[in-house]
Formats: structure tokens, C-alpha cells, sequence
């Protein structure tokens, strides 16, 4: 019996507006600034507002929102891992401090960061947003995931490895093959 069961569910509207910044933050941390993530967007809210009758309330709603974010991301990576990728580097009206060259060189170094983690395995690039963006812990990650504590240990340090190559610019065979290992 859920936590809602008893009581007259919240409002969608509220529970979009209340936790949507949030939602909304996480994935774009996760799939870049500049990727359209309103299909993901919906489709947490989906499944939050879904799942909302059997939240038993052994975490906060909002840590409970943020694992179904980080779910749904997951999922949509998986799905999306053999498609090519595009990046854009279109003006979003911010830094207008900076000087032409300085935003450049910016722009381009953050479009390259992004291209990188688009070209990790899924649960790679899960743990090196979880932690080095997010700020996570091995231990809150492991808890949010489902997954051992060494195992996500293991897919961060591979994920900064490979990750680190591409910044380098030392093109792994590994990334470009790994497009043909992945299984459904």
C-alpha cells in the first residue's frame, strides 16, 4: 500500500512545478546543454505521476523523483547509443561578458566535453555525471543506480579514462567499437 493510497493523490501540475527544476537540471547535466530534453522531461513526469500510488515514502520525494530521472535518462542513452551524434553549438545569450575568442574557445571545449560523454557506455557516462558533475557520492550512486559500490567504482574510472583520451584527443578504437558490442 503506497504512501498516497490512504490520501487524495497531489496535483500533477504541482508535482511538475515543485520537482521540474530539478528534473529539468539533471538532465541537462546529464545530456549536455544544448540537447533537447523535453521528450525525456515528459517522460519522467510520466512515469512519476504513474508510479506515485505505490511511493512508499522510505526517501524523500524529491530523491525518489531524481532516481526515476536518472532511470528514464538511462534508458533513453540506451536507446539512443547507435544513432550518430550531433552536436550544435548554437548562441544560448549567455556569456555575453566574455570576449569573442574566449567564448570560442569555450563553447568549443564544452562541445567536445559533451561529444566525449555521448560516446561513453551508458552506465560510464551515468557514473562520471553522477559524480563529477553532480557531485554524488560512490556510495549515493551506488544506491540510486542499484548497482555494487565496486561496480560503479569500475564504470567511473573507465568512463574518466576514456573520457580524459577523447579530451586528449586520443581516439579510442574502443568508443567507436563499442557501438557494435552493445546488446538490447
Amino acid at each position: 500500500m503506497g504512501l498516497f493510497s490512504i490520501f487524495e493523490p497531489p496535483d500533477p501540475e504541482l508535482v511538475v512545478r515543485e520537482h521540474g527544476p530539478m528534473v529539468h537540471r539533471h538532465l541537462k547535466r546529464i545530456f549536455g546543454p544544448q540537447a533537447d530534453t523535453d521528450d525525456a522531461f515528459q517522460m519522467v513526469f510520466i512515469e512519476v505521476l504513474r508510479s506515485l500510488p505505490s511511493f512508499r515514502g522510505q526517501a524523500k520525494l524529491s530523491t525518489w523523483i531524481r532516481r526515476i530521472t536518472w532511470n528514464v535518462a538511462y534508458q533513453e542513452m540506451r536507446s539512443q547509443y547507435r544513432r550518430p551524434k550531433i552536436v550544435s553549438f548554437e548562441d544560448d545569450g549567455h556569456g555575453d561578458d566574455l570576449d569573442a575568442e574566449s567564448e570560442a574557445a569555450t563553447h568549443e571545449a564544452l562541445g567536445h566535453l559533451y561529444t566525449g560523454l555521448e560516446n561513453l557506455d551508458p552506465k560510464q557516462r551515468m557514473a562520471v555525471v553522477m559524480h563529477d558533475i553532480e557531485g554524488q557520492t560512490l556510495k549515493e550512486i551506488s544506491q540510486a543506480l542499484g548497482r555494487p559500490l565496486q561496480t560503479v567504482a569500475s564504470q567511473l574510472r573507465a568512463g574518466r579514462s576514456q573520457l580524459c583520451a577523447w579530451m586528449r584527443g586520443d581516439a579510442l578504437v574502443e568508443i567507436d567499437n563499442k557501438h557494435e558490442e552493445v546488446s538490447s
